[in-house]
């Protein structure tokens, strides 16, 4: 399906629902598509960004014809604005895992999901870990994309410095993690995303992606075998690539499964929506036991039916070269 072919009047619905995390309530807005009663797929936003990188999947009619899907922004992003109950402005911003893990399950909770299927991309990957670790009984399945067992070096002080234009400079240093070949309308809506968040919060997000997150001495305790675990990472990320992937899946062993997303990157649900809506239904498809053998290690385009267009652009050429 093409990202332009919508209808007149999507079917996306928008609302918002209450959560408690750490005794403090949180008014979260998601949007969702599907049968009330198709399996939950429930989806997380990267770092600083909001639950719109997930709008090509929720108009994708041969995913949202089974499920249900599920895209929510986290408190103080998007549509979710702070809680009305906290003088917030006094202190930074900071995620940490125990916070997001409470919030992801409160949400899950808060819509009385039954057996969801979780999916996030970056911070939303890394999350699938401490998911699996604490709370594998919630989740039917969990999707990491851009996954990694640790993500360091991105808790930056310069992303929130007052000489700084942090939204400019926030979306370019999300350039360079697509792939080339991703379609330039996509790729810059994405950067477009990044343009949006507030003052502070990529930074806050970035703590829990680069600091709090770090589960190389602890694998051991991610409970894949009572939890399914797709680890699926782009070959164009350079943050969690896709040997990272496997070396995490290695780690966690049984019930841990690793991909590689070929002519793709860090952002995949936005940035290449087409090829990565198809990527998706063959890990969906294993999911619900719809397909006949294992997933390959490397996924590439033609195994889905999607040509690129464009190919990897190539620079222009000048006389002096």
């Amino acid at each position: 399906m093409s990202v332009t072919d919508n209808e007149a009047v999507e079917e996306i619905t928008g609302r918002y629902v209450h959560i408690t995390v750490g005794g403090v309530d949180h008014r979260v807005y998601f949007e969702e598509n599907g049968p009330e009663d198709g399996i939950p797929l429930l989806c997380q936003h990267t770092a600083g960004c909001n639950n719109q990188e997930w709008r090509h999947l929720l108009t994708d009619d041969e995913i949202t014809n089974e499920f249900r899907v599920i895209a929510y922004d986290l408190p103080f992003h998007g549509k979710s604005v702070p809680p009305t109950s906290q003088p917030w402005w006094t202190e930074d911003y900071t995620l940490d895992a125990k916070q997001f893990a409470e919030t992801i399950v409160a949400i899950a909770d808060a819509l009385e999901l039954e057996d969801p299927i979780y999916m996030g991309s970056s911070m939303g990957g890394n999350i699938t870990l401490e998911l699996a670790d604490w709370h594998p009984e919630r989740f039917r399945a969990l999707i990491g994309l851009e996954c990694g067992a640790h993500s360091p070096g991105f808790y930056i002080d310069w992303l929130d410095h007052p000489e700084v234009n942090t939204s400019e400079v926030n979306a370019y240093s999300c350039w360079g993690l697509m792939a080339p070949q991703s379609p330039e309308q996509t790729r810059r809506e994405t950067m477009y995303l990044y343009e949006q968040g507030a003052t502070g919060v990529f930074k806050g997000d970035l703590y829990y992606y680069s600091v709090d997150h770090d589960y190389r001495d602890r694998l051991d305790d991610v409970k894949a075998d009572q939890c399914p675990l797709y680890i699926v990472n782009g070959e164009y990320d350079y943050l969690t690539t896709p040997d990272d992937g496997r070396e995490t899946a290695e780690g966690v062993g049984d019930g841990a499964v690793a991909m590689e997303m070929a002519r793709i990157g860090h952002f995949p649900m936005s940035e290449n929506p087409e090829l990565f809506n198809a990527y998706l239904r063959e890990i969906l498809d294993d999911i619900t036991g719809k397909r006949e053998g294992k997933l390959p290690d490397v996924i590439e385009p033609d195994d889905v039916g999607v040509e690129l267009t464009p190919t990897a652009p190539t620079e222009q050429k000048t006389e002096s070269d």
